[in-house]
C-alpha cells in the first residue's frame, strides 16, 4: 500500500509548485519594474550618466524631471535585477521593446530548466501611477490565461501595498506614491511611450 501511495504524493507536488514559481516570477517582475527608479536616485552607472535630469524648487520639495531611452531603461532596470538575483533560483531579465515590456528567464522546477516569459503593456495614469496589462504569460510551452495566474497571485501571495491586481481585466496596477522611501522621496511617471522610445518620470525630493 505504502508503494502506490508515494507517486500520488510526487505528482500532486509537482503540480502545485510548477504554477508557484510561475507566480513568484510575475510577483518578481512587478516589484522589480517598480523599485527601479529608485536607482536613479541612490547609484551611479553608466547608463545614467546619459540621464538628463531638471531641477525646480517648488515649495517644500525640489522636483527632479528624469528623461530616458529604452536603452537606458533596460539597462538600470537590469541592473537592478542582476543585484537582487544572486541568491535566487530564479534566472530573468525585463527588456522593454517598442511593442511590448517583456520579462524573459529561466527557472529550476523539480531539477530541470524552464523557461518563461510574460508580456506586458505598461500605460501611465493621470495620477503618475502605472498600470501593466497583461497580454500574455508562457511557462515552458504551456500558454497559461493571464486572468488565472493573476487570480491565483492574488489570492496566494501578500504583494507590497502598492500594488494591485485586478484579475478580470488582467491588469497589474503600480502605485508609485505608496513606494515612497524613508528619506520621503515620491516618484511619478509622466510618459511612458514605447513606440517612440520616450520614457519620463518625476522624482519629489523634501528639502531640508
Amino acid at each position: 500500500m505504502s508503494e502506490l501511495k508515494r507517486p500520488k504524493k510526487i505528482k500532486k507536488k509537482a503540480k502545485i509548485n510548477y504554477w508557484k514559481w510561475a507566480f513568484v516570477v510575475l510577483a518578481a517582475l512587478v516589484l522589480g519594474t517598480a523599485l527601479f527608479v529608485y536607482k536613479q536616485v541612490t547609484t551611479q552607472s553608466v547608463e545614467q550618466k546619459e540621464v538628463t535630469a531638471k531641477t525646480a524648487k517648488t515649495g517644500k520639495y525640489t522636483t527632479i524631471n528624469v528623461e530616458m531611452n529604452r536603452k537606458q531603461l533596460n539597462g538600470t532596470i537590469n541592473y537592478y535585477l542582476k543585484k537582487q538575483q544572486q541568491k535566487n533560483n530564479i534566472k530573468y531579465r525585463f527588456y522593454v521593446s517598442d511593442s511590448a515590456a517583456i520579462m524573459v528567464g529561466t527557472t529550476q522546477i523539480l531539477g530541470q530548466n524552464v523557461s518563461f516569459s510574460l508580456y506586458t503593456t505598461p500605460k501611465v495614469t493621470k495620477d503618475g501611477n502605472i498600470v501593466l496589462l497583461a497580454k500574455g504569460v508562457g511557462i515552458g510551452s504551456l500558454n497559461a490565461p493571464p486572468s488565472f495566474i493573476l487570480n491565483y497571485v492574488k489570492k496566494h501571495y501578500k504583494l507590497n501595498k502598492g500594488i494591485t491586481i485586478d484579475a478580470k481585466h488582467d491588469k497589474i496596477g503600480l502605485n508609485l506614491n505608496k513606494f515612497a522611501t524613508a528619506r520621503g522621496i515620491s516618484i511619478k511617471a509622466k510618459t511612458i511611450n514605447l513606440k517612440n522610445n520616450d520614457f519620463h518620470f518625476t522624482l519629489s525630493i523634501p528639502l531640508k
